[in-house]
């Protein structure tokens, strides 16, 4: 299939993992010749080091406590169209730097893949904390929510040049979505897609609410948002994996799972970086507002 994504900037975050659905879509997009931006934040969750060596909730949280130097190894053998920027999300201030810096050596980004995400243990009714609901919405909600932001604003001020400094975001769009707005002028180079991650549980799950809910808000605000920026050309979908192994599942819970998938295999990154290419390529150009369950059944 011809992806049309050659040379088209991608921003993706929460890569760090070399077993990880970012880093796999990282690889996905690089083979596809875009520019690759990778941008990541190390994690701070314990781990025994003496139980690494296998799939396990340790071998997956060593991984998110490194650097990307394993991604960026592997980075090296498909282009050299890639940066890596490690950095949080979650303060504002980042952010227009990340896109600074990926605008000054790639351009504008055209596609936005929000991967980063982060949960808490112990996460159900009976023992989550204020301090885990702040930092799970952080990343998952607000962080989704201010990087769209971000690559909505400078798309939005490309593609409709007259705008004054002055003019806010709100008051373009006020234009476009909520009166019409003509869109004759908008240089046809221009390709906006943004791309969200959520889980197949989001509607319900029980034993990781916090994560859960904020999953739930993140295809909520996909479908707002592809409403708000339509009148731009952006596309704005959701991919909602089912249990994908990325290092953290291990023999004992693959096989009480398992009964739960009605296509019998764990999902593998390459599954939902398969349908993210899709979903970002010139093929997808009249799909918006979807959330996409990528779970083999599970969850259905």
């Amino acid at each position: 299939m011809e992806y049309g994504l050659k040379d088209k900037v991608v921003l993706i975050t929460g890569t760090n993992n070399p077993r990880g659905i970012g880093a796999e879509i990282a690889m996905a997009f690089a083979k596809e010749g875009a520019k690759v931006a990778m941008v990541y934040k190390r994690l701070d969750f314990p781990y025994d080091g003496e139980k690494t060596d296998e799939n396990s909730f340790d071998s997956y949280y060593k991984a998110l406590s490194e650097d990307s130097s394993v991604v960026e190894a592997e980075m090296r053998k498909i282009t050299s169209d890639y940066m890596i920027i490690e950095s949080d999300i979650t303060i504002e201030a980042n952010i227009a730097h990340i896109y600074d810096q990926i605008e000054n050596r790639f351009g504008m980004v055209n596609i936005l893949i929000n991967n980063a995400g982060m949960y808490a243990e112990n996460d159900t009714i009976f023992t989550i904390t204020s301090a885990d609901i702040d930092t799970t919405y952080d990343v998952e909600v607000k962080g989704t929510i201010m990087m769209t932001h971000e690559f909505v604003k400078r798309f939005s001020k490309r593609a409709e040049g007259s705008s004054t400094e002055n003019e806010t975001l709100k008051q373009r769009m006020d234009r476009g979505y909520r009166k019409g707005l003509d869109t004759s002028n908008i240089p046809s180079d221009l390709y906006g897609r943004v791309i969200n991650l959520s889980t197949d549980s989001a509607q319900v799950f029980a034993g990781q609410i916090a994560y859960g809910s904020s999953k739930a808000a993140v295809e909520a605000l996909t479908r707002s948002i592809a409403m708000e920026v339509g009148y731009l050309g952006i596309t704005v979908n959701a991919i909602a994996p089912g249990p994908t192994q990325t290092g953290w599942i291990d023999k004992e819970l693959e096989k009480s799972v398992l009964p739960s998938i009605p296509l019998g295999r764990l999902g593998q990154p390459q599954d939902i970086a398969n349908a993210i290419l899709f979903l970002a390529s010139d093929k997808a150009s009249w799909i918006t507002g979807q959330v996409i369950k990528v779970s083999g059944g599970h969850a259905l």
